[in-house]
């Protein structure tokens, strides 16, 4: 059984691999079995091969061409890219339904081809076989080896349509003119830099020059081309992409060329580069990107010809001193010129653009023709530095949403607004020298805009609060505020609240009644003492540094309810891509730490707070999963309510069987600091778990991964950790599988550090002191204050069954490594109400729990 379930592991659920390899293994022995899983990826056995080709032979003569295409050069890539690089895309979208269909390939969901590894070996052994001796006399060529024999002994022929060659694993190469003399069906040649490699120099010379590139290529893709154009001889007239970054050409091509199908230009960082491509010769671009060509001099005012330019960026052109004048797009349009150090003027263009990206260049002033760019709905000019003035037409943009002014430190006013900006959602004016907002800056004028107003801006008055309901964000941080405005409570629709390193003491009760509020950040409030009761929409509490805070924010007297038919609904739940989370960070509250006795007592019913709040917000449908909760403070010992409690890194116990009101673990960790110690912007744990059930044919085992985490949105740059400190979470593990009957299931968790999201068993300064979890379900015996209104005081196996569907495993375990990425936090879990025994060999201590809205395993 065990071995069967790594072939299906194997498959990842293709039907076609499971038809191959079922057919491989049919009839031989364990030990064969065994044999050949341990070198499952070199399988190269004819009968395999024979099986997998049967699908591969119902294919007509496009869909063979289009299937080895992606097994040689495209699998896990963008399938938009790969169908805009070819002539008829969407024909070639038709195909891939067509291999989708056949199980030859998926579409993930982020857009990627994806082809099992069985698959793909079929598709380069079809390849390999065309000629086994002689690889130039194959369609296409993929391996660095082949491509570097080619190329060095002019081995190409007619039969080579595709080359894709990883500069990174090659030595260097010069190249007769002739290289590609014989080649003269080459529809797609690639030599390309990986995105992680940090290589730089041209490995690929050509000495003598070039004489010859196919005039069939359709994609041209040379990192560090190092000749000046392309062949005199070439003709670009199939041509759809061309990139050429970091090489040194200083045109294209010499002449007049027709390339009427070319779509896409990306010559970014070819630092030589001096003629702008002509619309004559392209008129069907659509998208140009220029960036960092440091010596092209101007663009010419032919460029609005190109009725379907979607992109346009110049970024770093530090040459480009001016903009051709009334210039009119025709079509919907991108246009970047951010770091555009000498361009001084506003451009003068009008027609249908969406984003205009000015940050970094030497405006001095945005004129009143501004309000020509009707379309426009994002404008970035962060970083202006030399911009002094904003004509007050600026209001005449009815379509913007985004109008970024951050670091434009000599910009003292901003004008007078006298017309609705309905659509502006973002407004910030972060480090500028403005003072006052203008007197028309009224709630009707910009609703809920006002978001970041005054964040940097030091000297800025903050207008009366009454009128401003619509209002979703405010930042007003570092102010030195001495107490919150008693009118605050307003601001209905806020969402987001700032108030970082002011001097307050307390905030206002009514801060509950925020019903929308999600972020509360009071980082570095030096002042603040206490916490009133939170809104229950909080999301993330962000209190690092506060000196003085001496209690957690106050509990609600009431427990809500939560109806146990419920919990059905919560265990269907998969396939996400990252587990939300609640965040409560109190990191270097030193006053805490005094008082943790009572503050780690009261955390057993914080928790139940947190789990109840959890799985309320997801099937309210607030998120899509149930989110994770975490809570960071100084503290040095485990809650004692934790029933398992262990010395160390890792900890095994025993889980309940199949119980219906089994909703997630709680995990609490100690994590040991020397004095003082620097901790970058955040800390946290790593909690790997596994769980292994027992069933009637076999143990099965299931991988998880969870964070424990101080990380936040809010970074703090030089975070000095001055005490241990407690880490408490809860992980709604609502799909996982428990046994039935007499049959039982085990879980091992292993904690590692992380520091500044990178994972570490050890690092200097701080360690792992002990770790609890503690499985968690929901009481029934409570009459009164009970969690979940129970239908029937008992689960049989067929409701078990249902309602603790397994899902898959691997897909939960990729989410859990997306999550962490992001800096997920947040763990506990909550299992059944059967008294289990205790893994004494891993257990510190276990204590009876009195009676609960929770059982405590």
């Amino acid at each position: 059984m065990v071995l069967s379930t790594r072939v299906v592991d194997y498959a990842k659920g293709n039907p076609l691999a499971l038809k191959v390899l079922g057919s491989f293994f049919y009839g031989r022995r364990k030990v064969d079995w065994e044999n050949a899983l341990h070198n499952l990826k070199r399988i190269s056995d004819r009968d395999v091969y024979e099986v997998l080709k049967i699908s591969y032979d119902e294919l007509n003569w496009e869909e063979k061409n289009i299937f080895l295409d992606i097994a040689c050069f495209f699998k896990g890539e963008d399938k938009d890219y790969v169908t805009r690089i070819q002539d008829d895309p969407d024909f070639v979208r038709y195909v891939l339904n067509v291999l989708v269909n056949k199980s030859l390939i998926t579409i993930s969901s982020y857009n990627k081809l994806e082809m099992h590894d069985l698959l793909e070996e079929m598709g380069r052994e079809i390849v390999r076989c065309e000629s086994v001796k002689e690889p130039g006399k194959r369609s296409r060529l993929w391996h660095h080896e082949d491509i570097y024999h080619v190329l060095k002994k002019n081995k190409g022929t007619d039969s080579i349509e595709g080359i894709f060659l990883d500069m990174s694993k090659i030595r260097e190469i010069h190249l007769s003119s002739r290289a590609f003399a014989c080649m003269t069906n080459l529809r797609m040649l690639k030599f390309y830099v990986p995105k992680l490699s940090k290589l730089s120099d041209v490995k690929v010379h050509l000495h003598n020059g070039l004489d010859y590139l196919s005039d069939e290529l359709r994609y041209l893709h040379w990192h560090g081309y190092p000749l000046k154009t392309l062949p005199s001889n070439f003709s670009p007239e199939n041509l759809i992409e061309l990139n050429l970054p970091y090489s040194k050409v200083e045109q294209m091509w010499e002449g007049k060329k027709e390339s009427f199908k070319l779509k896409w230009i990306d010559l970014h960082h070819c630092q030589y580069l001096i003629r702008f491509p002509d619309p004559l010769e392209t008129p069907n671009l659509e998208r140009i990107c220029l960036s960092d060509c440091i010596d092209l001099p101007c663009i010419p005012s032919s460029i609005e010809n190109f009725n379907n330019l979607s992109i346009l960026c110049l970024q770093g052109c530090e040459s480009l001193r001016r903009f051709p004048s009334n210039i009119h797009f025709r079509s919907p349009i991108t246009l970047d010129f951010s770091d555009c150090l000498n361009l001084t003027e506003f451009p003068q263009f009008s027609g249908n653009i969406k984003q205009l990206y000015l940050c970094g260049t030497a405006i001095e002033e945005v004129p009143s023709s501004v309000e020509c760019l009707t379309e426009l709905a994002e404008l970035y000019m962060r970083q202006c530095t030399r911009l002094k003035s904003i004509s007050s037409r600026i209001c005449k943009l009815k379509s913007l949403h985004l109008l970024s002014l951050d670091d434009c430190c000599r910009l003292e006013r901003f004008p007078e607004i006298t017309e609705t900006m309905e659509c502006l959602e973002y407004f910030s004016l972060a480090s500028t020298t403005i003072q006052e907002q203008p007197s028309s800056n009224e709630d009707r004028i910009l609703p809920s805009s006002i978001a970041n107003w005054s964040y940097g801006c030091r000297g800025l008055i903050l207008p009366p609060l009454p009128g401003l309901s619509s209002l979703t964000g405010l930042n007003l941080s570092f102010r030195n505020i001495t107490e919150i405005p008693k009118d605050i409570g307003c601001l209905s629709s806020l969402r987001t609240l700032d108030l970082r390193g002011n001097n307050f003491v307390s905030l206002p009760a009514s801060i509950k009644q925020f019903t929308q509020m999600e972020e509360l950040i009071l980082s570095n409030c030096n002042l603040l003492q206490s916490l009133p009761e939170l809104p229950p929409s909080l999301i993330l509490l962000e209190a690092r540094n506060c000196k003085q805070l001496q209690s957690l924010p106050e509990l609600s007297s009431y427990l809500e309810e939560l109806d146990a038919s419920k919990l059905e609904t919560l265990s269907e739940y998969s396939d996400v891509f990252a587990q939300p989370r609640i965040t409560f960070t109190f990191t270097n509250c030193l006053k805490l730490n005094r008082k943790s006795y009572n503050i780690l007592a009261d955390s057993e019913l914080r928790m139940q707070h947190m789990a109840t709040a959890s799985l309320r917000l997801f099937y309210e449908k607030v998120f899509d999963v149930p989110p994770q909760f975490s809570i960071c403070l100084p503290g040095n010992g485990i809650p004692d309510w934790f029933s398992y409690q262990s010395l160390g890194t890792s900890i095994t116990i025993q889980l309940p069987q199949c119980n219906r009101r089994f909703i997630g673990l709680a995990l609490s960790v100690v994590i040991e600091f020397e004095e003082v110690f620097y901790g970058g912007y955040s800390f946290g744990v790593r909690c790997e778990y596994q769980f292994e059930t027992e069933t009637l044919s076999g143990n099965q085992k299931g991988n998880w991964v969870c964070y424990l985490t101080s990380a936040s949105d809010y970074k703090v740059e030089d975070l000095l950790i001055y005490s241990n400190h407690v880490l408490l979470g809860f992980d709604p593990c609502l799909n996982i599988q428990l046994p039935d009957g007499d049959l039982h299931a085990t879980a091992t968790f292993h904690f590692s550090l992380l520091c500044d999201d990178c994972i570490t068993e050890n690092r200097i300064g701080c360690k792992v002191k002990c770790i609890g979890v503690c499985p968690l379900t929901a009481n029934t015996n409570e009459t009164k204050s009970k969690i979940f209104t129970e239908n029937s005081a008992t689960s049989s196996e067929e409701e078990c069954t249902k309602i603790r569907k397994f899902h898959n495993v691997s897909d939960y375990h990729k989410v859990h490594d997306w999550a962490s990425a992001k800096g997920s936090t947040g763990i506990i879990c909550i299992s059944g109400e059967e008294k289990l025994e205790p893994n004494l060999k891993r257990i510190c201590r276990e204590k009876d729990k009195p009676n609960s809205i929770f059982s405590y395993v």
